[in-house]
């Protein structure tokens, strides 16, 4: 299927569907990571065990140790049926992988309500 033909049968708009998308993508990504920090058991954000970790990680053991993660974060997206890709790899119909940065929608201000400091 070709782009304009996923356009004519969704009726939505090139650019929505496309944000919808980056937006699975930056999900994906985050649950990808944290799935494959339990199944490593990596320590709690925070905790001496991960600070430890946090500061050893330019070490031979801590890069060893984000190898082994990376892997077995492939292995989990290749079960679900996931495919990975690396940022230079680009399809014509994928997402980038980047983050979009995108504008601030104006908050609804009610008049009304009190401003508490």
């Amino acid at each position: 299927m070709r782009e304009n033909e996923i356009e004519e049968v969704a009726g939505v708009p090139e650019q929505i569907l496309d944000d919808l998308a980056q937006t699975l993508v930056e999900k994906l990504d985050i649950l990808l990571d944290r799935l494959a920090d339990r199944a490593v058991t990596v320590p709690d954000a925070g905790s001496s065990a991960w600070r430890s970790q946090w500061h050893d990680r330019d070490s031979d053991a801590g890069r060893e140790r984000n190898s082994h993660r990376l892997h077995v974060r492939a292995l989990i997206a290749t079960k679900a049926g996931v495919s990975l890709r690396d940022p230079g790899e680009q399809d014509e119909f994928a997402p980038p992988v980047a983050p979009k940065i995108r504008p601030r929608r104006g908050q609804r201000v009610n008049e009304n309500q009190l401003t508490i400091f």
